[in-house]
């Protein structure tokens, strides 16, 4: 394990052997194994940490220890997606590794992600002040390449001020320094607010301009509306989310949002709340089952105002 000090602080450089990987799932389709056996040999180790999937998903998973060597945690209960991601990095320090790839289910990591990631890493000046390194990606409903307006490619890294989970490269010293990720946020926005706390402990985030995996942001539909004069078309994209999901995304938006450093980053809150009401509007003019997600993003703001965190216990997901 290569191990370089950079301005008196001692960091272990990223390599398949200290890297392992934690992906999170709940009832994941039956071509995991293939986005399973994409990762696993980019890695020292895969874990996988199971939200109570259904016996039929199970009998699937209970396959990779043996064929892959993948480790599983199975929950009893959907604990969210940062406490069990808050699990699979706990297993992976407790065997050593020094770095973890968080990942989501259904992202299909391409061949050379790990190696980009690393590399991202490795060509960036200050690592030392490096907290988490993303992927560029393909979004898997729209063939868009994300991070909008990128100079995907031409560059190892480029400077940005948030990254999604899946597909990020962690330090373990900058997990233990920082926290876990917040579990009583449950689901939505967890990157959100993790990347806002590694910028207020003065770290700083990269990605890899290279695209690197495939990821789905939602499950949007095109539709397609005339604009002002009636000539040119504009193609609107909702994200059609269930219902318990507009919940997780207005309260923890405000949450977060409305904090106490809230004027540490005034401008970065006030883009996020415009993030929220363009949500908003898209749900309620293009979505289908507006009532119900109308009814969830008003609990959502309820929850928000009495600071009520946690599970919503009222929905079943």
């Amino acid at each position: 394990m290569k191990v370089t000090s950079i301005k008196g602080q001692i960091q272990y450089a990223p390599s398949i052997h200290n890297i392992c990987a934690v992906i999170v799932t709940y009832h994941p389709g039956m071509d995991f194994l293939e986005r399973v056996k994409c990762i696993n040999h980019q890695v020292g180790k895969v874990v996988i940490v199971d939200n109570h999937s259904s016996e039929s998903c199970l009998q699937m998973m209970r396959k990779l220890p043996t064929e892959m060597g993948a480790h599983l945690i199975l929950n009893e209960e959907n604990l969210g997606v940062a406490a069990a991601l808050n699990q699979g990095i706990q297993y992976a320090i407790d065997l050593g590794y020094t770095w973890v790839l968080t990942m989501d289910q259904d992202t299909f990591a391409y061949p050379t992600m790990v190696r980009n990631l690393i590399t991202a890493y490795n060509d960036c000046p200050f690592r030392e002040k490096v907290g988490m390194v993303g992927s560029s990606y393909h979004e898997g409903n729209t063939g868009k390449v994300m991070p909008v307006g990128k100079d995907n490619g031409r560059r190892p890294w480029l400077e940005v001020r948030g990254v999604i989970t899946s597909g990020s490269l962690i330090p373990v010293p900058v997990f233990e320094r920082v926290g876990p990720f917040r579990e009583d946020f449950f689901i939505d926005l967890i990157d959100t607010e993790y990347c806002h706390r590694l910028r207020l402990a003065g770290y700083k985030l990269i990605i890899t301009p290279r695209i690197s995996m495939q990821h789905f942001i939602g499950n949007r539909s095109k539709i397609r509306t005339l604009s002002s004069n009636t000539i040119t078309q504009n193609t609107i994209m909702p994200l059609n989310y269930p219902p318990f999901r507009s919940y997780y995304i207005t309260r923890n938006t405000l949450l977060l949002a409305c904090k106490s450093d809230f004027w540490k980053e005034s401008r970065w809150a006030v883009g996020m709340l415009r993030f929220l009401i363009r949500y908003w509007l898209m749900t309620v003019l293009f979505e289908d089952n507006k009532l119900t997600k109308i009814k969830y993003i008003g609990l959502g703001i309820t929850h928000s105002l009495i600071s009520k965190r946690g599970k919503l216990r009222c929905v079943s997901h």
